[in-house]
């Protein structure tokens, strides 16, 4: 009798063991799921992030733009004033 009262302990220890490697396997396939969610958003923050600046790469190359068009159309203002002074110098007595 105290032969299976031994292998009776001996497999509810094994048991034992044998759920202590289910519950951690099954934590450590949480843990993994929860970490692919984690690349996952940062991925998707990252790729806004580029988004973004890539955004703001284009306004200011826009704004640029902008910058060198008002300088060409104040050029073109100074000269037409310049020539309108001209003209008007020469209706003075």
């Amino acid at each position: 009798m105290d032969a299976i009262a031994d292998i009776s302990q001996i497999i509810n220890h094994i048991s034992d063991i044998s759920n202590t490697i289910a519950s951690s396997v099954e934590e450590q396939t949480a843990t993994k799921a929860e970490i692919n969610r984690i690349f996952g958003d940062t991925a998707k923050g990252s790729n806004e992030i580029t988004n973004n600046i890539n955004g703001i790469a284009q306004a200011a190359e826009d704004t640029s733009n902008g910058i060198g068009q008002n300088q060409e159309a104040a050029s073109e203002l100074s000269n037409m004033a310049a020539d309108l002074q001209k003209l008007v110098d020469q209706f003075k007595y």
